[in-house]
């Protein structure tokens, strides 16, 4: 499952107040702008089951853009780099680097869509109380699910600026299974554009849009037929995975936060059927017309299992 992934990607407030819908959306939009416009540096902490992992990330807006540096701090060094539009992954063999585009990889603090109105259709939000992280006053907001394929979520955003300082994901019973959070945040502060530079030298530069084709150019036959309300798909296209000997269908859905993708692959030898997950993730995978059919996504179990069910293939 690694070659799915370029890289990686508890304050609760005791008697919440709740606010209007209308004011936690226009909080959301706050989070959003900020987390692109804004230039900060930080270290965060990444939580999911018992793996915790450290990272650093450098945020530069200027007059070409958006560009940042991703640093993890733990374990293998890894360096992801944003630049607009591209994301860059810098692999552990000090010779390769991934380039993709960044809207299937959100880089904490980014984790809204632009468009927060996208997320009426599937949540409701509501504000909470406020609380202190890295040192910092925040203004908590809560994303609650209109129904069970998908999970809640908490943001606490910065009063003074609206950056996004944590941002947790919850299941019904109130469980936290995956969280980011600053430790330590400084926000507005002069930026060298050297620090968000990714240095190419010597490295194989590997570009994951290599062998993509039109939304109607995956494999022909291929459908999905039950998709969740509020999923909707924003891609289809044959490509080149990391690690991967040939190209793969691979169609993405998403309510707007919450993706879900399938892969779809030939495969000459057995293939074990069946669901697992770590953390927020789950992984549903099946045999469909001897390929092997994965659906993965931070979504519930049933989920993955509803659309990786409803993938059919039909020779016509």
């Amino acid at each position: 499952m690694k070659r799915f992934a370029c890289a990686l990607v508890l304050v609760v407030c005791s008697g919440p107040i709740w606010a209007t819908d209308m004011d936690a959306f226009g909080w959301l939009q706050k989070i959003t702008n900020a987390t692109h416009r804004l230039n900060y540096t930080g270290t965060f902490v990444y939580q999911r089951d018992n793996r915790v992992e450290t990272s650093r990330i450098t945020h530069l807006m200027d007059e070409t853009g958006e560009h940042a540096k991703l640093e993890a701090m733990d374990g293998t060094l890894r360096e992801m780099y944003r630049v607009n539009d591209d994301v860059l992954c810098f692999m552990p063999d000090n010779k390769t680097v991934v380039l993709d585009k960044s809207r299937a990889k959100k880089i904490f603090p980014v984790t809204l869509p632009d468009q927060i109105s996208t997320l009426k259709e599937s949540y409701v939000a509501k504000l909470g109380g406020q609380s202190r992280v890295a040192g910092r006053d925040t203004q908590i907001v809560v994303l609650e699910p209109k129904d069970r394929y998908r999970y809640g979520h908490r943001f606490w955003a910065d009063t003074k600026t609206g950056l996004l300082l944590r941002a947790g994901v919850w299941r019904e019973n109130e469980e936290m299974v995956d969280r980011f959070s600053f430790s330590q945040v400084a926000i507005g502060t002069p930026i060298d554009k050297a620090a968000v530079k990714p240095n190419l030298a010597g490295r194989k530069l590997i570009r994951n849009e290599e062998g993509k084709s039109a939304d109607s150019d995956i494999d022909p036959g291929w459908s999905v037929g039950a998709v969740p309300p509020g999923f909707k798909q924003i891609s289809a296209m044959k490509r080149m995975l990391p690690g991967g000997k040939a190209p793969v269908n691979h169609i993405v859905f998403s309510d707007g936060l919450a993706a879900v993708s399938v892969f779809i692959e030939t495969t000459a030898g057995k293939v074990e059927p069946g669901l697992s997950h770590r953390g927020a993730l789950h992984v549903y995978t099946r045999t469909v017309a001897d390929h092997e059919v994965k659906v993965l996504g931070e979504v519930p179990a049933v989920t993955v299992r509803q659309i990786g069910d409803s993938v059919t293939y039909s020779s016509r």
